[in-house]
C-alpha cells in the first residue's frame, strides 16, 4: 500500500481572507488570527483540515481544559464544535483536550480513511503538543503523534502546526 501525505497550510485573517497552499507556508502580516499546516493521514489517506478553533472545555481534575477543534469544514462559530465534530458534522476532524500547561489529556480522531465507516478513535497519551504557547490572546503549537501510530489496526499520523484565538 502506498502511503500518501498531503501537506497543507491555511491562513484566515481578521477580514476573512482564506488561503490554502500545498506544501508551503503563507505569511500575511500581523493581523493573522489562524494558521494551520501539516498532515493528518489515516491508512494512507490524507485529510485536508481547513480550520482550527479553541473552546473552553469541561475541567479535568478541577483544572481548566481547552478543546482544540481541527476540522475539514467550516465550523461557522458553532459553540458545540467539539461535540459536533466528533459526530462527523465537519468531515475529518481532530478534537484535542489540552490542559493550561499544554499537556494533551485526550484526543478524538475522526477520519474518512479509517477501515470502519463513521469510526472515531479516542486516545490518550499518544498525541502531544510541542512548542505550546498561550500569549497575546492566541494559542499555538504543534500537535503530533511523533510519526505513524497504530490504532485498532488503523495507521495514523498527525503533525499539525497551528495558531488560533484562545478561548
Amino acid at each position: 500500500m502506498q502511503h500518501t501525505r498531503r501537506v497543507f497550510t491555511l491562513f484566515t485573517g481578521s477580514v476573512g481572507a482564506l488561503g490554502l497552499l500545498s506544501g508551503r507556508s503563507l505569511i500575511l502580516g500581523a493581523r493573522a488570527q489562524t494558521v494551520l499546516s501539516g498532515v493528518f493521514v489515516a491508512n494512507g489517506k490524507a485529510a485536508t483540515l481547513t480550520q482550527v478553533t479553541a473552546h473552553k472545555g469541561e475541567p479535568v481534575f478541577n483544572k481548566p481544559v481547552t478543546e482544540l477543534v481541527f476540522t475539514a469544514m467550516d465550523q461557522k462559530g458553532d459553540p458545540k464544535a467539539a461535540f459536533n465534530a466528533a459526530f462527523h458534522k465537519y468531515g475529518d476532524a481532530i478534537i484535542a483536550k489540552v490542559m493550561a500547561d499544554g499537556k494533551v489529556v485526550g484526543t478524538e480522531l475522526v477520519h474518512s480513511g479509517w477501515h470502519r465507516p463513521n469510526m472515531v478513535v479516542s486516545t490518550a497519551g499518544t498525541i502531544e503538543i510541542v512548542d505550546f504557547s498561550v500569549t497575546g490572546g492566541e494559542i499555538s503549537g504543534r500537535l503530533t503523534t511523533n510519526g505513524m501510530q497504530e490504532f485498532f489496526s488503523d495507521k495514523c499520523e498527525v503533525n499539525l502546526t497551528f495558531k488560533t484565538k484562545a478561548p
